[in-house]
């Protein structure tokens, strides 16, 4: 007897899916190799595969356009949404790549703007049909 991972039912041998719901059986005799993960980072010019250093340190500046136009919070989205420059060990090439604080800071930078932006256009428009 089978055992459907999915809801649980128990099916004959013979089936090759669930005949409560239909999720298919994974075959015995299938020995399939696992698929490789995929790469992280790749160089755009050689496509070298997670091969890279540390190329330039970017300086630790404070913005203060990013403070003067958005406050506090808007320079530390600016400071910590910077790409990292990297240099690939195959090719030489310089690139730029997004860090996972960069990526975090970016999204929330989008979800603060995005309704921001939502509700000034609303203002917007309920100014100008009044």
């Amino acid at each position: 007897m089978r055992v459907c991972s999915y809801c649980g039912r128990e099916n004959d041998d013979v089936f090759s899916a669930c005949s409560g719901c239909g999720t298919g059986f994974p075959d015995i005799n299938d020995r399939t190799v696992p698929a490789e993960p995929r790469p992280k980072i790749v160089c755009p010019v050689c496509g070298a595969h997670d091969g890279y250093k540390t190329s330039i340190a970017l300086r630790g500046s404070f913005s203060w356009v990013a403070f003067m136009l958005g406050g506090l919070i808007a320079a530390l989205f600016h400071y910590f949404g910077r790409q990292q420059r990297v240099q690939c060990n195959a090719c030489g090439t310089f690139f730029s790549i997004r860090t996972v604080l960069s990526k975090m800071s970016l999204a929330v930078f989008w979800l603060l703007v995005v309704p921001t932006v939502i509700v000034l256009v609303l203002i917007v428009l309920g100014i100008l049909l009044k």
